[in-house]
């Protein structure tokens, strides 16, 4: 090999190390890489973007391209703004991230996430339960999922740092309810129940039993109005979601209808990827005076939705 050749090889060397900023071979010296990831809130009913407070305790996975998840991370006490981040290295390739809030070790039973085995179709969470009762939801959950993000195989910088962003859209609901005319509203109970209280990782409902859900409160307004409280998991047509006014001594049921079918989505205005939180109120009367009651109307978000000579 002649000189002219070597200098050749020693010039192109310099070059590619100056315009690549660190050689393949020597990875572990050119400094990490992974992706910057950017939460924020926007349903498809809003114009400006938002860092909901709600949004403080967050989990963040990294997901490859065969959807495993190759890297996660916990984040406390956080206060989204404009601009903030959480920074996770991963390997270069293609990559999702996927992101939870609100979810905790009372509420839920969690899964045990494990690198390079854990799949993005995997269950995240059952709600607890108790005799077919679950758990009371005391936060709101969000999720999301961001766009996928390539990490480069020969990197050009020192650092290396993609950008992911992810929209936090809320997966809980709160729902109000008032039953009025009822003859002694203490004897009666409101009960909602459904299937929709696993979730998958990637923001589906899993497979699980039929559960009551655990009212906030329950009161007797104005002496007359039975009214409860529940905050539910996510909405979703297919599943068995049902709502219930009965006797509490006996089980007699006065109402049963379908949440949404039969309720929320009677309303035009209702749109439940917009929508979190639901008024529903029920109106009993004797129509007999007989002592026979008979629900004879039901206004949802103040839009009437059935009365007496409809049949719903």
């Amino acid at each position: 090999m002649n000189v002219r050749y070597l200098g050749f090889l020693l010039i192109h060397s310099m070059v590619s190390v100056f315009l690549t900023g660190c050689v393949k071979e020597e990875a572990e010296e050119c400094g990490p890489e992974g992706i910057d990831i950017y939460l924020y809130s926007r349903t498809l009913c809003q114009n400006e973007t938002n860092y909901p407070e709600e949004i403080n305790n967050i989990l963040i996975g990294v997901f490859d391209a065969n959807e495993t998840l190759i890297n996660y991370t916990l984040q406390n006490n956080v206060q989204l703004q404009s601009g903030y981040f959480i920074r996770l290295e991963t390997k270069p390739g293609l990559h999702t991230v996927v992101a939870w809030s609100g979810l905790n070790e009372t509420t839920y039973t969690l899964t045990d996430l494990q690198t390079g085995i854990t799949k993005k179709e995997d269950w995240l969470f059952h709600i607890k339960r108790e005799e077919g009762v679950a758990s009371l939801i005391e936060e709101s959950i969000f999720q999301g999922e961001s766009t996928a993000v390539y990490i480069p195989e020969n990197k050009t910088t020192e650092e290396e740092f993609e950008t992911a962003s992810v929209n936090m859209l809320e997966i809980t609901n709160r729902i109000q309810i008032s039953v009025e005319g009822l003859p002694v509203p203490a004897d009666y109970e409101i009960i909602i129940e459904g299937n929709n209280t696993s979730m998958i990782i990637n923001g589906t409902i899993a497979d699980d039993e039929t559960l009551s859900y655990s009212p906030s409160s329950t009161t007797i307004e104005y002496n007359h109005i039975l009214h409860s409280v529940f905050t539910i998991l996510k909405l979703e047509t297919g599943h068995n979601l049902n709502i219930l006014i009965r006797e509490t001594s006996s089980g007699n049921e006065l109402f049963r209808g379908n949440l949404l079918g039969a309720l929320l989505l009677k309303n035009p205005e209702v749109n439940l990827a917009c929508d979190h939180d639901f008024t529903i109120n029920f109106t009993a009367e004797d129509q007999c005076e007989c002592g026979t009651y008979t629900i004879t109307e039901i206004w949802v978000n103040n839009w009437l939705v059935h009365s007496y000579d409809t049949n719903i």
